[in-house]
This record gives C-alpha cells, sequence and structure tokens, in this order.
C-alpha cells in the first residue's frame, strides 16, 4: 500500500498541468466566473510523501472513463483512478495555484488569499489565508476525519466551487466560491463564512529572582583591658 501511495503520489506530481499563466497576470484583467456541476468535481486532500497533505482538485470532463472513486466515511477516502490511465480529454486537475483561488463576494482575491490545508484536532481544513497577515484566515472546507490517506474535502454550506471566465470563455482555473464579502471588508465572517480561530497570547513566564547570598556577620572580637 505504501509504494502503491508513493508511486501514486510520483504521478500527480510528475504531470501537474498549468491551467493558467502566471499569477501576476490577474493584475491586467477583469475575470467573471461561471458555475458548474459540483457533483463532476472533487477536492482532495493528498497526503505528502513527508508529511502534512496537498490540495488537488479533479474533474469529471468525460464520461469515458471514471476519474477517482470514493469509500467510507468520515472521512471518505478517494482513489485517484486518474493516474492509472492517460486522462487527457476525460479528466481535468489542478494542483496549485495556476489552477485555484478563493473569490468572495464576486472579487477574485488570487493575490489577496493562500489556500493550505492544516490538520486540526483528528481533522484536515482547507483555509484561506491573507497573504500579508493582516486579515482574518476562512475555513473553507474539511475532511472530517484523518486517516493519511487520499480524502476528500467536503465544502462548508456557504462554499462551493465555480471557474474563472473571460470575456464569455470559460478557463480552466476553479475559484472556491462565496456570495459572502471577505472577512477583512466588514470585519466579521458575513454569515456561514467561518472564520478560523486566532491563537489566544499567552503571557512569557519570568524566572524566579533567586536571592543572592549575603555573609553572615561576624562579631568584632574586643580588646581585652589591661589593668
Amino acid at each position: 500500500m505504501k509504494h502503491s501511495l508513493v508511486r501514486t503520489l510520483a504521478a500527480l506530481a510528475g504531470s501537474a498541468i498549468l491551467t493558467l499563466g502566471a499569477i501576476g497576470s490577474a493584475k491586467a484583467f477583469t475575470f467573471d466566473e461561471t458555475d458548474i456541476n459540483q457533483d463532476r468535481v472533487i477536492v482532495i486532500a493528498q497526503p505528502r510523501p513527508f508529511g502534512g497533505y496537498q490540495l488537488l482538485i479533479v474533474e469529471q470532463v468525460s464520461d469515458t472513463r471514471k476519474c477517482w472513486s470514493e469509500s467510507g466515511s468520515d472521512p471518505v477516502k478517494v482513489d485517484p483512478l486518474l493516474v492509472t490511465f492517460d486522462f487527457t480529454g476525460i479528466c481535468g486537475r489542478a494542483t496549485d495555484s495556476n489552477g485555484f483561488s478563493i473569490r468572495m463576494a464576486g472579487t477574485d482575491l488570487a493575490l489577496k488569499y493562500t489556500l493550505t490545508l492544516e490538520s486540526v484536532d483528528g481533522n484536515v481544513l482547507l483555509i484561506g489565508t491573507p497573504v500579508d497577515y493582516q486579515g482574518k484566515s476562512v475555513i473553507i472546507g474539511r475532511t472530517n476525519g484523518d486517516v493519511n490517506e487520499f480524502m476528500k474535502i467536503t465544502l462548508d454550506p456557504a462554499w462551493r466551487l465555480s471557474k474563472r471566465a473571460y470575456q464569455g470563455r470559460t478557463l480552466g482555473h476553479f475559484y472556491f466560491t462565496t456570495n459572502q464579502p471577505a472577512p477583512e471588508e466588514i470585519g466579521n465572517t458575513g454569515g456561514n463564512t467561518e472564520v478560523m480561530p486566532q491563537p489566544i497570547p499567552q503571557p512569557i513566564p519570568q524566572p524566579i529572582p533567586i536571592p543572592i547570598p549575603q555573609p553572615i556577620p561576624q562579631e568584632i572580637p574586643q580588646e581585652i583591658p589591661i589593668p
């Protein structure tokens, strides 16, 4: 099983497809979005060989062959079938920031938020974090368990997947989309958008002062008077 997992990880990493040019190009264009069938796309937590998880999106483009299969619950395990055949024209896939980003209240936030997977209390959370660390992070989805295998990420109710569009043409880039505004713009979570809890700062313990030992005063001998 371990060797099979390593081969699967290598296959996914070795054939990464860039669905759009450098993310900096978003500065020059205004992108729209288009809705997609949520049943034909899956968000996956892909285990890394040396720990942690990588975000992976797989889309069923045609019905020639299945691109993935699911089993179990809490968490749902995923078998990425697309690595067993030439999936060109059958399956779509996105593996990095060139292939997916966040869109909130109609605003493309590709240059403001990064997407990460973090293990928290036996769960793997999909989190959007401001790149400048000035705003609040938001939780987008979760695996509902952690088995160190390919797992399905269930998006929270306020979120869905859509695709980037430009001048009426649908692009390959995926959006994690919500109708709620970004927390940094309104100062709160905007309804169902859950904010990532921030750690409470703890006081820094101060060392207990150690008293410096003082010399014990000695009695000064008196002269014996001479009669």
